[in-house]
């Protein structure tokens, strides 16, 4: 009798703790993401080019994807060769564009960022669109061998080298485009601009989320300094659903996945924003501005501190050595 009561109990905790838990998912999805912003103009991208690191998944795979089926010529860039090469494979596939290739870039190290730059401003004629995804999370803390914090490298001073060495090409390709990919997470950031390398900074994520406030400073800054024709915009894609769950157990996993099926877009879903900056008309001269759901977006309160701007900027310059 009161193994059964027990089990009573046990039944009716779980039902209300799934109903519970369900509510609050449902309602941190009408907080995170109220609605599903998508890009709806027809641009054509003929002649064109468009470079997105981190394209050989997510919403950089889906980004590459939809600049390749307007007819750019699409180079992705990323340090998984046998990964990429797949992802190449697949866009031409399913978008009939064979003018699509893949290029190793190690936003990690420095060395592998200035080759990277050198071939491409030596090998290709025009770079129209620069759409800076690439990105990680998670990691425990190391220190590169440019003396940065790992996911600061990655998630910024790497793209902040890449893209100043890239500016003559973009300049003389004018009109053009640079995209960042940000986050929503800078609203828990915990940033100092006295260590914008981060080598200081406690806690996997507080490291993740001064990284994404950077990328907001950071286009705000290129707006200031860009010449008329080059615009910079960043943006929050939405929570995206990934692969982080797939080592769970068959029956966790399922039930996970079909509650984050409700909460997160997809990659497809995720990479809207980031075409509709790249591509979007009425954004010719638009610079500077953070965006989410394809609509302009509040900025965090730094992001409004011009002297605090140009301090992150100077810095960043002289850990880039750029």
């Amino acid at each position: 009798m009161l193994f059964y009561l027990l089990f009573l109990f046990l039944l009716k905790f779980v039902f209300y703790f799934t109903i519970c838990f369900i509510v609050f998912v449902l309602g941190l999805k009408l907080w995170l993401d109220p609605i599903k912003g998508v890009c709806k103009c027809k641009t054509k991208l003929h002649g064109k080019t468009a470079l997105v690191t981190g394209g050989n998944a997510g919403i950089g795979l889906e980004t590459a994807r939809d600049l390749a089926r307007r007819g750019a010529r699409v180079i992705i860039a990323s340090r998984d060769n046998k990964k990429s090469a797949a992802a190449v494979e697949d866009i031409i596939a399913t978008t009939k564009n064979t003018n699509v290739e893949y290029r190793h870039l190690d936003l990690s190290k420095f060395k592998s960022i200035r080759r990277f730059c050198e071939e491409f401003n030596d090998n290709e004629e025009r770079l129209n669109i620069l759409v800076n995804n690439a990105g990680c999370g998670g990691l425990k803390k190391k220190t590169t061998e440019d003396g940065i914090e790992l996911v600061t490298q990655i998630n910024y001073l790497g793209p902040f080298l890449l893209t100043n060495l890239l500016l003559k090409k973009l300049t003389d390709s004018k009109p053009s485009r640079i995209v960042i990919v940000s986050s929503y997470a800078w609203v828990t950031s915990k940033f100092d601009p006295e260590v914008v390398a981060g080598l200081n900074t406690k806690g996997k994520w507080t490291r993740y989320c001064n990284t994404k406030l950077c990328n907001v400073l950071w286009a705000k800054a290129l707006a200031k300094k860009l010449p008329q024709g080059i615009t910079a915009n960043s943006l929050y894609p939405g929570v995206v659903k990934t692969d982080i769950f797939d080592r769970l157990p068959a029956i966790p996993r399922k039930i996970i996945l079909a509650v984050i099926k409700v909460l997160f877009k997809t990659p497809k879903e995720g990479a809207q924003t980031s075409i509709h900056l790249s591509v979007a008309p009425e954004l010719v001269d638009t610079s500077g501005k953070y965006y989410a759901d394809c609509r302009p977006s509040a900025v965090p309160k730094e992001a409004k501190d011009d002297e605090l701007i140009e301090k992150v900027w100077r810095e960043s310059v002289r850990l880039t050595r750029s």
